[in-house]
Parts: C-alpha cells; sequence; structure tokens
C-alpha cells in the first residue's frame, strides 16, 4: 500500500479533530455506535468528508462514502448529535489443486464520523438518503414560538 500526501493530510485533519474535540468535549458521554473501552477500534476508521449546514427548517448534512453500500451504513441521530459508521469486507479465495495454486485476497475498510447538532432539532423525524456515494440527512429544527418582549423604560 502506497503513503500518499492525502494520508499525510488525512492524518493532521484527525489530530485537529481529536485537539478540538479534547477542548470542547465530545457531545455524549459514549461511543452511540462504538464501543466506548475500545476507542481505538474507532480511530482505525477512516473520516469521510462532510458538509453540514442549517436552513430556518432543517438540519442538513453530506457525507461522501465512496465505495460503500447502502446496507453497510448504520446511522444514529439523537438530541446531542449524528453518528456514521460503515464496515465493507471483502475476500476473494482462488483455489486450483492441478496447478498448485492458492490465492486469498482480504480487504476491510471503515468510515466512522460524528458531529454535534443544536438543541432545537427533532431526531425522531430525521431522514437519510444514499445516492451516488453521498449519504445526506435532514434532522428538521423544532417550531420554537418566540415570547413576546416588552421593552423597559427605567425609572
Amino acid at each position: 500500500m502506497r503513503y500518499t500526501i492525502f494520508d499525510e493530510i488525512r492524518k493532521m485533519q484527525e489530530q485537529m479533530d481529536n485537539m478540538f474535540n479534547g477542548f470542547f468535549g465530545d457531545f455524549g458521554a459514549e461511543n452511540l455506535l462504538a464501543d466506548n473501552t475500545n476507542k481505538q477500534l474507532v480511530s482505525n476508521y477512516r473520516q469521510p468528508v462532510c458538509d453540514t449546514w442549517e436552513t430556518d427548517k432543517e438540519v442538513i448534512a453530506e457525507i461522501e462514502l465512496p465505495g460503500v453500500n447502502k446496507k453497510d451504513i448504520k446511522v444514529n441521530v439523537s438530541e446531542d448529535g449524528i453518528e456514521v459508521k460503515t464496515e465493507s469486507k471483502y475476500e476473494n479465495k482462488v483455489e486450483d489443486k492441478k496447478k498448485g495454486m492458492y490465492k486469498l485476497e482480504r480487504s476491510y475498510s471503515g468510515f466512522y464520523r460524528k458531529f454535534a447538532l443544536p438543541s432545537n432539532v427533532d431526531p425522531k423525524k430525521a431522514e437519510a438518503e444514499y445516492k451516488n456515494g453521498i449519504l445526506k440527512i435532514k434532522v428538521p429544527k423544532l417550531k420554537i414560538e418566540h415570547k413576546k418582549q416588552k421593552l423597559l423604560d427605567i425609572k
């Protein structure tokens, strides 16, 4: 496997994410999809590229998951945040007894990403769609009635 500049950039991005997570704290006491006792396992996953933005009605996240099958994606949305995890395993076994040949190829890949959500979202109505390697998650905002205000004159 070749080591590229993108691997170094990904490593720097993970270090920056870890630094900020340590500074601001995780949004939950434990990972929702990963075993908290084995954080090293989570660090072995690649962190997918993610774009998030807010509209007046919802929070939207688009996560790039290239080469991932829809059935391998696990998404957990809570009031605290969104957590996405994928695992893909591939095995190719070729055996030719006449030629005395045996070949076994295995590959394993996975993505993991979690991020916080604002406090005014409704995770029960969240929706996810996966198309062309992009996972799109929409989490609607709760309708908050603005309380009437009164400007006071100071005496």
